[in-house]
């Protein structure tokens, strides 16, 4: 008879056939258990021949400009830290790197132009338990020049790195056998330039102000480190005197430029409302700065057609046309529309954070509303106002701040400091905010908590500070606000003084950027100024009323 063997399992080997038996069927174990987050962050680079160097953690980008006698295909970095216990590789080698080593990075990415490639970002990745993705954007700015002397110039130069050329252009009077030549930089300041001659001779480090017949183009060889250029200088004759011209509008203002021979005369431009005769010409005067000149037309009405014009003594440049832009408003500026819904406030026609919002659905889970409307004489200039104060004693934050804001509010328990979200969609680009406040500050009792981005210890103990401010931001096409968008104009007001009747405010915005237009408005009045960090003084309120935003030329 044949006898089986059996085996006898003990219970943990049992239990472990049992889950060996598992994973044969499902092919796999899922791990639910999650990773901690520890963020990749670069804390410090050297790298040598750097002008500047930034570091944004926020945005994981390093911003490097290089002077301009760094060879780009190999940039030394002398040195960086990072999270510790983290690993960083170049993606572009594929190479981990090492603090405790150096390196030589090629920005041009192997590229047989000598040039940072546009569409190719040198990056690097910083790994925790996570991958974060860094980015290199590095600029080297050669200063090259083209210029002439005796007043022969107009406008700029026109250089073409990609064909190596460039040409200067002077009236047709000019003969182009007597061309002064002032400044010739083709290259970086380290390198040497040569001119080759007609008939092919080579003259080594020539002076270009011994050069004046350009009646064909000159040909000139640029070298540094190993790279060899060959350059075309070229002059031409115009019969136009004014080039470049551009046109930025504003609401009410336009600020204009152009270039040319502006030694040919007095330098102005002339505008008027599209289609009107030769006698609507209206003269902007300008200011000279050597071959450019500008200026700035005011008194222009919004949304309006205009044409403009360049005028150096009797020339005249091509007209070009442009629209002012609109004056955008911002809904309930004056503060005099409220809606009601159970505890909560709501600066809007709607009962919801439609465009501006407060922190009320946070506080009323523990109180009663802090940021509400009040009316009649002494509480509001006209109609309605805003009355913000700061609660002490509140569970989970110690002290809430009365607020109003252009944003979304949605209270996060779990991060308090998380639940307000500044910006509203806004393109116009006004010059001034004004309005009213009143406020009576009480002594700060608070620094922060946990859930503060920043604590404010010396300000326990002193007066609190009322802010007022406007902020006009571009969020480079995101829907959502990123963690660092770029501030285009900004005005603010704070006040740690009692203001017992309702004065006047002012706020100039001072623009950063006054080319870029702004994508979000951020509007804030807050009872507490470093509300934001839950720090500020029990009692302290504000009032504010009857915002406004203006849009003449103020500078």
């Amino acid at each position: 008879m044949k006898m089986m063997n059996r085996i006898r399992y003990g219970t943990g080997q049992a239990a472990l056939l049992l889950m060996s038996l598992a994973v044969l069927a499902t092919g796999c174990i899922k791990n639910d258990i999650p990773y901690e987050t520890v963020l990749g962050n670069i804390t410090q680079m050297d790298v040598r021949g750097a002008e500047t160097l930034n570091l944004d953690n926020s945005s994981r980008t390093i911003d490097l400009v290089l002077a301009d006698t760094v060879d780009l295909r190999r940039v030394f970095l002398n040195d960086f830290r990072i999270t510790p216990d983290a690993r960083m590789i170049d993606n572009v080698t594929g190479q981990e790197m090492d603090t405790l080593n150096s390196y030589y990075l090629d920005l041009t990415q192997g590229s047989a132009d000598y040039a940072i490639p546009a569409d190719k970002p040198y990056t690097f990745t910083v790994i925790t338990y996570q991958d974060y993705l860094w980015t290199l954007k590095a600029s080297q700015n050669i200063d090259r020049s083209f210029t002439l002397g005796g007043g022969q110039q107009i406008g700029e130069a026109k250089f073409s790195t990609t064909t190596y050329a460039v040409t200067a252009y002077v009236p047709e009077s000019v003969p182009l056998t007597d061309i002064q030549v002032q400044t010739l930089k083709l290259g970086p300041s380290n390198a040497t330039m040569d001119w080759v001659q007609a008939d092919g001779t080579v003259v080594e480090n020539v002076d270009p102000a011994t050069i004046h017949d350009f009646t064909v183009p000159q040909h000139f060889i640029v070298k540094f480190f190993d790279i060899t250029q060959e350059w075309t200088v070229s002059v031409e004759q115009s019969a136009q005197y004014i080039t470049d011209f551009s046109v930025n509008p504003w609401a009410q203002f336009a600020y204009l430029s152009a270039q040319g021979l502006t030694s040919a005369g007095e330098c102005s431009f002339q505008i008027r409302t599209a289609g009107a005769g030769d006698d609507a010409w209206t003269t902007v005067t300008a200011q000279v700065d050597g071959v450019s000149f500008s200026g700035v037309a005011t008194g222009l009405k919004p949304a309006t057609n205009y044409e403009v014009r360049g005028v150096i003594g009797e020339n005249y440049g091509d007209v070009t046309s442009f629209t002012t832009e609109a004056e955008e408003e911002v809904a309930n500026l004056d503060f005099n529309t409220w809606t009601q819904s159970g505890k909560n406030w709501f600066p809007n026609a709607d009962a919801a954070n439609s465009f501006w919002a407060t922190g009320n659905q946070g506080v009323t889970i523990y109180a009663s509303a802090n940021s509400t409307p009040v009316e009649g004489e002494g509480n509001a200039v006209e109609g309605k106002a805003a009355r913000l104060e700061t609660l002490g004693g509140v569970p989970l934050v110690q002290i809430a701040a009365g607020n109003i804001f252009t944003g979304t509010y949605k209270t996060n328990l779990g991060n308090p400091a998380s639940s307000a979200t500044m910006g509203r969609p806004y393109t116009a680009r006004p010059t001034r905010m004004t309005g009213w406040y009143k406020y009576t500050p009480s002594e700060v009792t608070t620094e922060g908590n946990n859930y503060s981005a920043a604590k404010h210890p010396d300000a326990v103990g002193k007066l609190d500070y009322c802010s007022i401010y406007i902020r006009l931001e571009n969020w480079g096409g995101a829907t959502e606000r990123p963690a660092n968008p770029t501030v285009i104009a900004y005005a603010a007001l704070e006040n740690n003084q009692v203001v017992a009747d309702y004065t006047q405010f002012d706020l100039k915005l001072e623009y950063y950027d006054k080319v870029t237009k702004p994508t979000h408005i951020v509007i804030v009045a807050s009872s507490s100024r470093y509300g934001e960090d839950f720090c500020g003084g029990p009692g302290s309120v504000l009032y504010v009323d009857q915002f406004a935003l203006s849009f003449e030329y103020t500078e």
